[in-house]
């Protein structure tokens, strides 16, 4: 006899379980993805404090100095040679540094 009246028992627990299935092996890749885009708009963030480092030195003769960003401390020094950005990553300290060339 043919249930004409939606999913039978069985059929219910297969769906589930293959939306269970999906949800598990998708929800650490959105995971990840999340934790590598911070890490790019950190890392983008730090090249506005190189350019803003940058104008600083050449206008008022600064060698370091830090800005903050979304809550998060950049700090970036000169050394003649290259300026260089320090920040909070998701997971370590990072830097990021930049040749100058005149």
């Amino acid at each position: 006899m043919i249930n004409s009246k939606g999913f039978s028992w069985p059929e219910t627990i297969v769906a589930l379980s293959v939306i269970f299935l999906i949800a598990t092996t998708l929800l650490p890749l959105l995971s990840n993805m999340v934790v590598l885009l911070e890490e790019k708009k950190r890392k983008y963030h730090s090249s506005v404090v190189i350019k803003e480092g940058v104008k600083m030195y050449i206008e008022e003769n600064l060698l370091d100095g830090s800005m903050r960003i979304d809550e998060i401390e950049y700090t970036f020094s000169i050394d003649g040679q290259q300026i260089c950005v320090n920040y909070e990553g998701m997971t370590e300290e990072k830097m990021n540094c930049l040749s100058i060339s005149y």
